[in-house]
This record gives C-alpha cells, sequence and structure tokens, in this order.
C-alpha cells in the first residue's frame, strides 16, 4: 500500500506507461491530490478574481489556471487508470465507457473493486 506522496510520484514518473498494473491506493490517493490541487486552484482563482461568476448560477467558469493543471493531469490520469483496470484484469480501453454517461460510474465502481488475481495477462499484483 502506497501514501499518497509516494502515490504521485509513481503516477508521474510513470505517465507515460500504460502497461503493467497499479494497486487502488495508488489509483486513488493520485486522484485525491489531483482534486486537493484542482480545489485550491479554484479558490486562488476566484479570490484573485481571475474568473466570473456565470450569469443566473452559482457555477464559476473555469479559469487558466484550472485548464492548465487539467491539461498537464491528463495523460497520468488515463495511464495511470489503464493500469488500476489492468490491475482488475480489464483491458485499458474500457475508459472509452466514460464517453458515455451511464460508463463513467461504472469505471469508478471498477476502480474501487480489488485486484482479480495474482497475476494476469498485465504482470504480477504490485501488492505482492
Amino acid at each position: 500500500m502506497m501514501n499518497m506522496k509516494e502515490a504521485v510520484i509513481s503516477v508521474l514518473t510513470n505517465w507515460n506507461n500504460f502497461s503493467g498494473r497499479a494497486c487502488r491506493s495508488e489509483y486513488w490517493y493520485f486522484s485525491l491530490a489531483a482534486v486537493l490541487v484542482q480545489v485550491i486552484i479554484s479558490i486562488i482563482e476566484i479570490a484573485t478574481g481571475m474568473v466570473d461568476r456565470l450569469e443566473s448560477t452559482e457555477m464559476y467558469e473555469m479559469g487558466i489556471l484550472s485548464i492548465i493543471f487539467t491539461l498537464l493531469i491528463l495523460v497520468p490520469s488515463i495511464s495511470v487508470t489503464s493500469r488500476r483496470l489492468q490491475d482488475r484484469g480489464l483491458s485499458g480501453w474500457w475508459q472509452l465507457l466514460y464517453l458515455t454517461i451511464i460508463g463513467i460510474p461504472v469505471i469508478v465502481v471498477l476502480n474501487m473493486l480489488p485486484a482479480k488475481e495474482d497475476e494476469n495477462n498485465w504482470g504480477r499484483n504490485p501488492l505482492l
């Protein structure tokens, strides 16, 4: 099991690795870190007036810092999700379910489930 720092370092150093496996802690700690950084960036953008509130809603538009951060973590996020799905014994191509509305919770649930086997087509269980 990884801690948050190890997970972020692992994902960012393996940003272009779409083969192999990623344990649940690696995936979820990286996801949590990304959300926390995004919240901090959003607070900074709102506090400094970098973004405006959309008319007739309580929502704010996405600022330039948020866009840059999202683009920077896009490929590492796809990579770690592929490895997490492969840890379950599924192909990383299952991420294409994101293109359907119903596929988003399916991928989230699949990423919550434990690894299928000690060894599968994508290698040995990273926790062993």
